[in-house]
This record gives C-alpha cells, sequence and structure tokens, in this order.
C-alpha cells in the first residue's frame, strides 16, 4: 500500500469521522437556536407594548448567545474528534517500519525530499532507518552524510547550508500537516 493509499484512507476516515461528529453537533446546534428562538418568541409575546424594544433586543442577544454557543460546541466536538483520529493515527506510525513495503514508503519519503536538491547536504533519520538510507543513497548514487539523529516513525530530513535549511518529509511531519487542515475546518467553524 502507497504512502499516499495510507494517508488518503486516514483521510477518509478522519473525513468520515468528522462528518458524523460534525453532523450530530450540527442537529444540537439547531436545537440550542429553535430553543432560544422559542424563549425570544414567547418573551416578546408576554412583553407590553412599551417593552417591545427590550425584549426585541434581549431576544437578539440571547439567539447570538445561543449561536454562540452551538458555535463553541461544534467546534469543541470536532476538535476533540480531530484530536482522537490524529492520536490513534499518530500511534498507527509506530508500526508502518515493520510493514513490508516500508522500504518502498521510505525510499518515496527520501526521494521527495531530495527533489531538487544539490551541493552539500547531510540526511537526518531515524537510528532504525540509518542502513536503509545510506542504502538508498548509495543505490541513488547520491554522497551525503547520514546523520541518525531524528526520533520519528519514518522518513528523512534534508539538512542544507549548515541546518539553515531544512526539508522535512517524516510520517509525522505529514500528519502534522493533516491536523493543521483540519483544525483550520475547526476555526472555520468558530469564527465564520
Amino acid at each position: 500500500m502507497a504512502l499516499e493509499d495510507i494517508f488518503r484512507a486516514l483521510e477518509e476516515q478522519a473525513d468520515k469521522d468528522i462528518e458524523a461528529t460534525l453532523g450530530e453537533a450540527k442537529a444540537h446546534a439547531a436545537a440550542i437556536l429553535e430553543e432560544a428562538t422559542r424563549e425570544a418568541d414567547a418573551a416578546r409575546e408576554l412583553r407590553v407594548a412599551d417593552a417591545e424594544r427590550a425584549a426585541t433586543a434581549r431576544s437578539a442577544q440571547d439567539l447570538n448567545q445561543a449561536k454562540l454557543e452551538a458555535r463553541k460546541k461544534v467546534a469543541a466536538v470536532k476538535e476533540r474528534a480531530v484530536r482522537e483520529v490524529f492520536d490513534e493515527a499518530l500511534a498507527a506510525l509506530g508500526g508502518v517500519r515493520s510493514r513490508p513495503d516500508y522500504d518502498r514508503i521510505f525510499a518515496n519519503l527520501a526521494e521527495e525530499a531530495l527533489a531538487g536538491v544539490s551541493g552539500d547536504f547531510d540526511v537526518l533519520v531515524d537510528p532504525a532507518d540509518a542502513d536503509r538510507a545510506r542504502a538508498f543513497l548509495a543505490g541513488k548514487g547520491v554522497t551525503a552524510v547520514v546523520r541518525p539523529e531524528l526520533q520519528s516513525a519514518g522518513g528523512v530530513v534534508v539538512s542544507m547550508d549548515g541546518g539553515a535549511v531544512m526539508r522535512r518529509n517524516t510520517l509525522e511531519d505529514r500528519l502534522d500537516k493533516l491536523r493543521g487542515l483540519a483544525q483550520a475546518d475547526v476555526a472555520e467553524i468558530v469564527f465564520a
């Protein structure tokens, strides 16, 4: 299974989980809004004509508060779901190295990290991948120092210009990128 397939499967599962959670949260938010609207309507009916403006203002405030609360609840549910999915995915990354296709996954990550790199550079890897990295580089005819200094479930970091430029392509980096996208969705719910 290609790394892209793994990430696609993770993304699809995360999307399904998020959609289910969002559906529940939206239904709950609608109930809150409906209840707030009923309360506002009841309050307006009980007010006398001279208090109608105050009741309308209060209703609007209640409705806005209910909307804010609903958004907060939806965001909290989604954030919790995102966190759980990514925590599970991170835990699953620990077993990637034992997969029969890990050499291919590692090669793909290294190939992407090294694309367009020239000059002197170092390749940082987890100690478990040091020999794999040396073999990959030798197979490509590339001369670079392999530094087994990372703690990673897999992948490489290319260090250029004495460490001033780093090209990270580890499984954790890819997962963090997806997490950032999911968290942006949560922020969009809160601030939309």
